[in-house]
């Protein structure tokens, strides 16, 4: 029994704004690619994301004004092989071959008279197989993205193309309330006033990542970290995962520019965080749930151990603050403005940062698709408005995938950096080796507790 379409439903202005987010120089698509080991089986492949796919109504619509406002309409000429297709490779390629096939497709645009996401299969990829997914961010957000992966796939590969997770839904219905939940209850004058307090930055520190660019995009990524090495450095030392991650990529900016002739004791460099704002329970809703936090990133202190306090004691503040839910309602005002309008805005904000940063949790355990066993899941955040160095990590089963998308203009060299960045979680693990976490300090009298607004 066929599913009935879904009705037209009006598209979020914050997820608008993200549809209108695409420039010459940067495309808003989360670039990711799944690894498998084994040879592909393609009927099998096609048939498992047929079934499970379309529980999630955004991959079947594509983006229609009706009534001067956008809504998700239902395709009615969607056609799943339209949007999985299979490039077969004359010979198994390594990984340094697949990443420049991988950065040709980042250039490549969605097509906007159809669903926005694409799949590219990729038939002989270090003796496995691998799947180039691509999906416009108007369509979901990263948490959103992990679980839809987590309903196309299976906890092993025995299972056919019905969806053996429980939990799923058999159809998503997606939320389309103009503001979310999580900014109800933050008054206009606070938003007014975060909003402003970004404008009013001054511009970050002039480096060669706020040179003008180019558009030539590169996706780099090296073996994944193991994950107990990660969460026992952040235990010892009383920090999030995330502060271990904004840490080493201030380790590794730094040493960067220094090898580049620039002053990495000047101004520290500041970057725009992802900072996740939805209950997981809601992610199959998908559209975009996060908002963007100004950070000043340590890059100027030469010491791994104070630039791991000063990262954690900096996103705390940010976690206490409005500042993610503020500029969350500031992308839905955005999606009201005249799309010039929108695109200065954006450009006002993007000058106050030099790079993007975000992690994601993946799934936790081993996953299967269509029989095959997923070795290595790795992800890409997509830069906007004058930012061109994007870095992510995410994890999965177990590892940590760093991965570094750049403007070439900006990074001639991202598999330097990248490597950088590895080293900086080495040099962390190092000096943190035998170093006490700092004890709590005493609760605070009732009536007394203080936080930054």
């Amino acid at each position: 029994m066929s599913k009935s379409p879904a009705a037209p439903a009006a598209m979020t202005r914050r997820d608008y704004a993200w549809h209108r987010m695409d420039t010459g120089m940067n495309l808003m698509v989360i670039n990711s690619i799944l690894l498998f080991e084994g040879p592909v089986d393609m009927e099998r492949l096609v048939s498992t994301i047929a079934h499970r796919l379309p529980n999630y109504p955004r991959f079947t619509q594509k983006v229609v004004c009706l009534r001067g406002r956008p809504h998700w309409v239902e395709d009615e000429r969607f056609d799943i092989r339209r949007h999985i297709e299979l490039e077969r490779m004359e010979r198994d390629v390594n990984r340094t071959e697949l990443q420049e096939h991988l950065t040709r497709l980042a250039h490549l645009p969605l097509e906007r008279d159809r669903p926005m996401w694409h799949m590219t299969v990729l038939d002989r990829v270090n003796g496995g197989h691998a799947i180039v997914f691509r999906v416009h961010h108007c369509i979901t957000d990263g948490l959103g993205l992990v679980h839809v992966l987590n309903h196309l796939t299976d906890d092993n590969g025995l299972h056919g193309k019905t969806p053996s997770p429980v939990g799923h839904p058999h159809r998503a219905i997606a939320h389309n309330k103009v503001c979310s939940a999580v900014v109800q209850g933050l008054s206009w004058l606070k938003i007014a006033f975060h909003v402003t307090r970004l404008s009013l930055l001054w511009p970050d520190a002039r480096t060669q990542f706020k040179a003008p660019m180019a558009g030539a995009k590169q996706l780099v990524w090296l073996p994944p970290l193991e994950m107990d090495r990660v969460r026992a450095m952040s235990k010892r030392m009383g920090v999030t995962l995330n502060d271990v991650w904004v840490a080493a990529v201030s380790g590794a900016l730094r040493q960067y520019l220094g090898e580049r002739g620039q002053r990495p004791d000047g101004r520290a460099l500041r970057a725009a965080v992802t900072f996740n704002l939805r209950e997981k329970a809601n992610a199959f809703q998908l559209g975009n749930e996060f908002g963007l936090v100004a950070v000043d990133l340590p890059t100027n202190v030469d010491d791994p151990t104070l630039r791991l306090r000063q990262s954690s004691g900096r996103m705390t503040a940010i976690k206490r603050s409005h500042q993610p839910r503020a500029t969350m309602a500031f992308l839905s005002i955005a999606g009201c403005l005249p799309t010039a309008f929108q695109h200065f805005a954006l450009n006002l904000f993007t000058s106050k940062g030099s790079v993007v940063l975000t992690n994601i949790e993946g799934p936790s355990s081993r996953r299967y698709l269509a029989g095959s066993r997923l070795t290595d899941l790795i992800c890409w955040v997509p830069q906007a408005g004058k930012l061109g160095v994007g870095l992510a990590f995410i994890s999965y089963a177990g590892q940590i995938q760093l991965a570094l998308f750049v403007d070439t203009d900006l990074v001639p060299d991202p598999d330097r950096l990248m490597r950088l960045t590895y080293d900086a979680f080495e040099e962390l693990e190092l000096a943190t080796q035998g170093v006490e976490a700092p004890q709590p300090a005493e609760p605070a009298l009732p009536g007394a507790v203080i936080t930054a607004s």
